[in-house]
């Protein structure tokens, strides 16, 4: 059972009714794949850059992403988004401080976006999948 990939689903919902889908190529193109005008990435690209983070569709590596945000000093947003209520938002910057230049350059890289649209991106989305989760408010195996 692919638990993130029914998250995933329901959370990017919304992005792919915001915009039309892009049709994809079957051979990879050498510019940024059709991605909406507002330069957001495709449902199919965000799917794939969810999974690497969080460690494929059982989300294996949810309580390490939890714990890199809790080392930043964001316990409160995080603390937020496994609990049930409100999700406390997360800005770009601090995305980037929690992932990193050099991963966040190399997960837009393989992907062919931009680094900055891609920790927006990140940052509009990963409060929302690690509420979904988390539905009974709390972690699995928290460290």
């Amino acid at each position: 059972m692919d638990i993130l990939g029914e998250i995933l689903k329901q959370v990017l919902e919304g992005a792919a009714q915001q915009q039309p889908a892009p049709q994809r190529a079957p051979q990879p193109q050498p510019r940024a794949p059709q991605a909406g005008p507002s330069g957001m990435p495709s449902p199919d690209d965000l799917a794939e850059i969810f999974k690497q983070i969080f460690g494929g569709g059982q989300a294996q590596k949810l309580p390490d992403v939890v714990k890199q945000f809790e080392e930043k000093g964001m316990r409160d947003e995080v603390d937020s988004w496994v609990r049930t209520g409100p999700n406390k938002p997360v800005s770009r910057r601090q995305i980037e401080d929690v992932f990193g230049g050099s991963e966040l350059d190399q997960i837009a890289r393989q992907r062919n976006i931009d680094r900055e649209r891609l920790a927006e991106v990140l940052s509009r989305y990963i409060p929302k999948i690690i509420d979904e989760l988390t539905p009974s408010g709390q972690l699995q195996a928290r460290r």
